[in-house]
């Protein structure tokens, strides 16, 4: 039987769905100053999985409506920022047909 002390429980990080936002252009100045506004998932919770619970369905959302607006999904670690279109992040994480289908939907298309 293991002791309190050499049981392992694991560490918490942050929600994986709380790295990937992507940027919305809101104003374009005469000068072509452009004025972004990032959207994300406005998680900062932490878990000892890959995703907090329900998260997983957030970052679908987000790639969804990042899809629909034909957006780069940025995903941030550490100091490095990659950016992809929504339905290449979705198949690296295995839904590339719940995702394209939102985004089919989203535009008014069938799926």
């Amino acid at each position: 039987m293991l002791s309190p002390m050499t049981t392992t429980t694991p560490s918490n990080r942050p929600c994986t769905c709380g790295s990937y936002s992507y940027l919305v252009l809101v104003h374009e100045g005469a000068k072509g100053d452009k004025v972004w506004q990032r959207r994300d998932t406005g998680c900062a919770d932490t878990t000892h999985r890959t995703f907090a619970a329900g998260h997983d369905s957030k970052l679908k959302s987000l790639l969804i409506a990042a899809g629909i607006g034909g957006h780069q999904i940025q995903q941030v670690s550490g100091d490095v920022v990659t950016a992809k279109d929504a339905l290449r992040v979705a198949a690296d994480l295995g839904w590339e047909d719940i995702v394209r289908e939102g985004i089919a939907r989203g535009r008014g298309n069938r799926p």
